[in-house]
């Protein structure tokens, strides 16, 4: 369960003072790396917990999928005499306009018959129920009836077939692909076979439509000039009269020349005509390249950007988890957070101990707690450590002190007072170790020795140790007690054995349950803290400190660390 990490005593800084809000918001690489150490499996959790879900909508939901035609449209109409040559990339985009204007699709919806498909026009999505029962939900609250009005079925097809389709230029060519996206995969092909059909269709109607009004002002105008070119007046009988009848010559003449001439522009008119008919008919009109084809493979949702927008959200989500629970829940993991919460110099981190390093010193009463009989040659090092820099351990003092506590239960205080003391007896003074959890269960009557006027019952026992054994002395309720008679009487205990032992060791309860330590305060010379890493928040710590003088606080005792994050021979320098 534990193990050492270093001690450091500096009387520099007082061990309540804590550390600057400056000194507290530096970022460093060391807590980035920590920060990275302490949450990458917090991380992978919500990546796999995402793609768990991103896997089950990609399996569960309704795939979608794509059917492509490509278009190759007819070249841009020439310019005229006079008029800016025409862009081709603005040609194309106006076409593109056309594929999706009303006039191709609607051709679509009456030539593929989806005006009568009620499964087509129906809207059966979440939106459009919600929507229903919402409105009806206020109409029946106000009391009023939803308006009914016929609704126009073919503009509801066209407006489906334009949702389900999109058109784009391919590079810089004259190609265009028609993309129509459905749950059915052969409904998609046709789809978009139909809408390059249309369009196809509806080009070719416009050009006859203006080949037919052209040729028939043509005609119009072929008749006019054949009237003037081919009906001429016969020339009549000369007059008597030579003046008249050379008139007479001169009109004829003039008509003869009118006729030649409007003959002339007839046959260049019907020349023209039948070049431009002949050219007309060589201009190749837009045609189908790529037929759409039942797609096999599904367009939505796509596998691969599932997978990575799946792992982008469970990072983020876990980034996002990993931040807000250290802003929130100031966990004491490691002997650097007690050292930036509360300043504290006095610090002594020990790692989790594996079972197999525990070691059982010898046959322990029945009375006692089971954690009495076990040692472990780590903690003991580390312990060592701590004792030889106590006064009354060094100086050797009569009636010595030592309470061990915790702000939270199951955080290793009986451990660390029971080696404690075994190592302050092997130094040759008569040492004691008070068991004070009197709320743990009670001992046998026979061994417990409940004198009158005491509140707790006494029984001494002994555990085994580095020479003649350790004393225990137990204290225990022989009935029901209240918490302010039960610290009494443990303070009462205490001023008693003073004269009797050198040093006395006393295994408190946790503050969180008993106000023993804080009654006991004026009779202990020195605290010694536990702190269980994970477990112990940082305003546990602080509640403890406020109760405990800065002079007879001894050392801060941070057990089961990570041995990842653990560092020994690391010291502190504010």
């Amino acid at each position: 369960m534990f193990a050492t990490d270093h001690f450091v005593v500096q009387p520099s800084r007082s061990p309540h003072q804590p550390i600057p809000p400056k000194d507290r918001d530096e970022l460093t690489a060391k807590d980035i790396l920590r920060f990275v150490r302490s949450s990458w499996r917090l991380c992978l959790l919500w990546m796999v917990v995402s793609l768990g879900v991103g896997g089950a909508y990609a399996v569960l939901s309704p795939g979608y999928y794509t059917a492509y035609a490509t278009i190759l449209l007819s070249s841009p109409p020439a310019s005229q005499p006079g008029e800016a040559e025409a862009d081709e990339r603005v040609y194309v985009e106006s076409q593109i306009q056309v594929i999706q204007s009303d006039e191709v699709v609607g051709r679509v919806v009456d030539h593929t018959g989806l005006a009568e498909d009620e499964e087509f026009v129906m809207d059966d999505s979440l939106r459009a129920r919600i929507s229903s029962y919402v409105r009806s939900q206020l109409a029946s609250l106000f009391g009023t009836e939803l308006p009914t009005a016929e609704p126009n079925i073919r503009h509801e097809a066209m407006v489906l077939v334009r949702r389900a389709f999109s058109v784009h230029q391919l590079g810089s060519s004259r190609a265009v692909e028609i993309g129509v996206t459905s749950s059915d995969p052969q409904f998609s092909a046709m789809l978009a076979n139909a809408i390059a059909g249309g369009y196809i269709g509806s080009q070719r109607e416009r050009r006859q439509a203006a080949r037919a009004e052209e040729t028939s002002d043509l005609h119009k105008r072929l008749a006019e000039l054949r009237e003037k070119a081919f009906v001429t007046e016969p020339l009549k009988k000369p007059p008597s009269d030579p003046e008249s009848a050379e008139r007479a010559r001169v009109l004829f003449r003039e008509q003869q020349s009118a006729a030649e001439v409007y003959r002339s522009l007839y046959n260049a008119l019907l020349q023209r005509a039948h070049s431009d008919f002949s050219a007309s008919s060589l201009i190749p009109s837009a045609r189908v390249i790529t037929a759409a084809e039942s797609p096999r493979q599904r367009s939505w949702p796509p596998t691969v950007l599932m997978v990575a927008l799946s792992v982008m959200a469970g990072g983020v989500a876990g980034v996002g988890h990993a931040l807000i629970r250290q802003a929130m829940n100031h966990r004491l993991i490691t002997v650097e957070d007690v050292h930036r919460s509360t300043g504290l110099d006095r610090i002594v981190g020990i790692p989790r101990i594996p079972r197999r390093r525990w070691n059982v010193v010898g046959p322990c009463e029945q009375s006692l707690q089971p954690v009495y009989s076990k040692n472990a040659p780590e903690l003991h090092s580390s312990l060592s450590k701590i004792a030889t820099r106590m006064r009354g351990v060094q100086g050797r003092q009569s009636g010595f002190v030592i309470g061990v506590a915790s702000p939270l239960g199951k955080s290793g205080s009986s451990t660390v007072a029971v080696h404690l003391a075994r190592i302050i007896a092997a130094t040759g003074q008569k040492t004691l170790l008070v068991d004070a959890n009197w709320q743990k269960p009670s001992m046998d009557q026979p061994m417990l020795n409940a004198e009158p006027g005491r509140k707790l019952a006494r029984a001494f026992a002994t555990i085994p140790a580095d020479q003649e054994g350790l004393e225990v002395l137990v204290l225990r309720p022989t009935g029901s007690i209240s918490d302010l008679n039960a610290s009494l009487s443990i303070s009462a205990a205490l001023q008693h054995l003073l004269q009797e032992y050198s040093c006395i060791v006393v295994d408190f309860h946790s503050t969180d349950r008993t106000a023993d330590l804080e009654a006991a305060m004026g009779v202990i010379s020195e605290v010694l803290l536990v702190l269980k890493a994970r477990r112990t928040f940082a305003d546990h710590l602080e509640g403890i400190l406020r109760i405990i003088p800065a002079e007879k606080l001894s050392a801060v005792i941070l057990t089961r660390i990570n041995r990842a994050a653990f560092s020994p021979n690391r010291e502190y320098r504010p």
